[in-house]
């Protein structure tokens, strides 16, 4: 497994999309200012949906700093992820590009750009989607599940073309980590949770 280090990648994406929301948050007010009726309440909503997404960055961002050295897991979404997250881009990319063609809203068009690279970031794994502290996992967007939060934890390769390694771990029948891992050594990952205090079998059911 690889050796514990700062997550530099995810730390400038989520500091860069914090910078990068907040002051489209801002320029969305102001270009409000000069509309009125839907398009001002419009503009005013996207502007707090701006910083919405800031927000998850910098709980993102705190959590990171916090947790220091980091183990990353690569993973990959699954397939109609993917598909998903490809659809909603491409329509925010269709009206960012339209709307700052008329030159009339650039800070909502812009907003959508942005909002299209921070899902690609996201939701196809670009940033990583799962870091291993000393203390636990560490998701994408700064959620920490401690290890003191797990009882059981299953390593099983799957059936896709490459295989993955599907990691799921929780507590009780609720489950709390569930990713599909890639180039991972297994048997380190295995050794380190056992140490934790995780058992190595999932409940039936």
């Amino acid at each position: 497994m690889r050796v514990p280090s700062f997550p530099t990648r995810a730390v400038a994406f989520h500091a860069l999309a914090l910078v990068a929301f907040l002051g489209g948050a801002v320029w969305l007010v102001r270009e409000s200012r000069a509309l009125a009726g839907r398009q001002a309440a419009l503009e005013l909503a996207v502007a707090v949906a701006a910083g919405g997404v800031a927000l998850l960055s910098l709980v993102a961002l705190v959590s990171l700093l916090r947790a220091r050295a980091v183990v990353v897991l690569a993973s990959r979404a699954s397939s109609e992820t993917y598909l998903q997250v490809m659809g909603v881009m491409a329509v925010l990319v269709l009206i960012g590009v339209q709307v700052l063609a008329t030159g009339t809203r650039p800070a909502l068009g812009a907003f959508c750009l942005m909002l299209s690279a921070w899902l690609m970031g996201v939701g196809l794994h670009l940033v990583p989607a799962l870091l291993l502290s000393s203390e636990g996992f560490v998701d994408q967007l700064g959620k920490r599940t401690r290890f003191s939060e797990l009882e059981w934890f299953e390593l099983r390769r799957t059936q896709d073309e490459p295989p993955r390694t599907l990691l799921r771990a929780g507590r009780g029948d609720q489950l709390h980590i569930h990713t599909r891992l890639v180039d991972l050594d297994s048997e380190a990952l295995r050794k380190v949770l056992v140490r934790a205090g995780l058992s190595a079998k999932a409940p039936r059911g």
